[in-house]
C-alpha cells in the first residue's frame, strides 16, 4: 500500500493564500537545511524530504499545477477539510488560465557568439 500524496502547503509549511515570495522563502529556507552540501552526515531521510519539497516546490510554483492542485482538493472533500469554507480563489489562477491559453516569448534570445581573429594592420579599441 502506498502512503497518500503529502499536502504540499504542509511541507512548505506556508497557507493556501502564500504569494510566490513566500513559497520562495519558505523553500530556500527548508532546502538549505536538507540539501547533501549542507545537512549533517547522520540525517537519515534527508533524501526523502529533500525529494518531497523538490516537488512541493514545483507544484506550488507552476501557476497552472498549483490551480490545479487547489481544484484537486476543492473536490474531493475529505474528514479534515469538513466544516472548513472553500479556499478563496487566487490571483494567480486568473493568470494561469490566460498564460495556458497565450504563449509568451523571452524578452531577450541569445544565440551562439561568432568570434573572428584580429585582422592584420588594423587597429581596434577592443571593441567592434
Amino acid at each position: 500500500m502506498t502512503a497518500p500524496p503529502l499536502d504540499p502547503y504542509a511541507i512548505l509549511g506556508v497557507t493556501i493564500e502564500a504569494s510566490d515570495d513566500d513559497l520562495d522563502h519558505a523553500f530556500r529556507g527548508l532546502v538549505r537545511g536538507l540539501h547533501p552540501d549542507t545537512r549533517t552526515p547522520d540525517a537519515d531521510d534527508a533524501d526523502r524530504r529533500l525529494q518531497e519539497l523538490l516537488n512541493a516546490y514545483a507544484t506550488l510554483r507552476d501557476p497552472i499545477r498549483r490551480a490545479a492542485y487547489d481544484q484537486a482538493q476543492a473536490a474531493a472533500p475529505n474528514a479534515s477539510s469538513v466544516g472548513k469554507p472553500s479556499p478563496r480563489p487566487r490571483r494567480s489562477e486568473a493568470v494561469a488560465s490566460d498564460a495556458a491559453r497565450t504563449r509568451v516569448d523571452p524578452a531577450i534570445r541569445v544565440g551562439p557568439v561568432r568570434w573572428e581573429p584580429p585582422q592584420p594592420g588594423v587597429k581596434t579599441d577592443g571593441l567592434r
